[in-house]
């Protein structure tokens, strides 16, 4: 997506870089893409910026701040190396790097590859995986990366649930998500693990593909990292390459109880619905909220 220069948009993008770096000149934007925390723009390009939009994009680019230059040594893949740190005027920090090579990965492209080069994707995503959940769970607290009690988190989610969105739905979807939960919670099983540093953010457009070589050359966007269940890792595995390919990358690493594992990323999925009917209430984004429902609903009719 580009926009005109001339729009207030990179006007602002150009005075926030001009502020923080005086000598560097800002002759070409491109706006890559938005999200709900965060904007970023190809700048001259080679460099992407990366500016939050409020305080959760601002703690998640402290964090890659603090974290990345250290973890960036245990990683075979690329990933971001920041050469540039600035304040928005906001008081929000924004970050600069090398573009990547390799372009940003979705469903339609990657159910079009072969099998020979999912095989050796998921080979890659196991390895990556692998290395970044053998990284020292203590030396990642010392970095700043919370860790998550997930039964805690989701407990906790439930209550809010009842309280904000029950209102807003009708008595079928309040019994499945109330079914959902309850069956998550009170399942021992699901709560004996050992912490792992996730990245937690593993959905496509996240992995960087070289068309050429039909492989994966980096991976982008840890703000999301934390130290909680290992088996969160593959959540948007299962949802944007679905069931066969995450077996696969399990099956690679070795993983035990795949079946289990894939009932707990299912609960996983409904609960990241569920989180995007409440940001959708807190938006008061009466579209994001049919959209949610519509996802719920779909769901419900998936798992009858």
């Amino acid at each position: 997506m580009k926009i005109s220069t001339e729009s207030d948009e990179f006007k602002w993008v150009k005075k926030m870089i001009k502020k923080n770096f005086e000598n560097m000149p800002c002759n070409h934007i491109t706006k890559l893409g938005e999200g709900w925390k965060s904007r970023a723009y190809l700048i001259n390009h080679d460099l992407v910026f990366r500016f939050p939009k409020e305080e959760d994009g601002a703690i998640d680019t402290e964090k890659e701040i603090k974290a990345l230059p250290t973890l960036k040594k245990h990683i075979s893949l690329n990933i971001p190396e920041f050469i540039y740190w600035g304040k928005q005027d906001n008081g929000y920090p924004f970050v600069g790097y090398k573009i990547l090579s390799g372009e940003p990965m979705d469903e339609q492209l990657f159910h079009s590859l072969s099998s020979g080069t999912k095989k050796k994707i998921a080979h890659q995503i196991a390895e990556f995986m692998d290395q970044i959940s053998s990284f020292c769970a203590e030396q990642a607290k010392d970095l700043d990366i919370g860790v998550n009690n997930f039964h805690q988190d989701y407990l906790e989610l439930f209550h809010e649930v009842k309280e904000k969105v029950y209102p807003k739905i009708d008595q079928v979807m309040k019994t499945y998500i109330s079914f959902r939960f309850e069956r998550y919670l009170e399942n021992k099983e699901n709560f004996r693990y050992s912490p792992k540093l996730l990245h937690a953010d593993l959905s496509l457009d996240h992995l960087l593909f070289d068309k050429k070589k039909q492989e994966i050359t980096g991976i982008i966007d840890f703000g999301d990292m934390k130290i909680g269940d290992p088996d969160y890792e593959y959540i948007y595995l299962l949802e944007e390459c679905g069931e066969a390919f995450t077996k696969k990358v399990m099956e690679i690493r070795k993983e035990e109880n795949i079946q289990h594992k894939l009932e707990k990323l299912s609960f996983f999925l409904t609960a990241d619905n569920v989180i995007l009917l409440l940001e959708a209430l807190k938006r008061n984004n009466s579209e994001m909220l049919e959209e949610a429902i519509e996802i719920i609903q779909s769901e419900m009719k998936i798992n009858e």
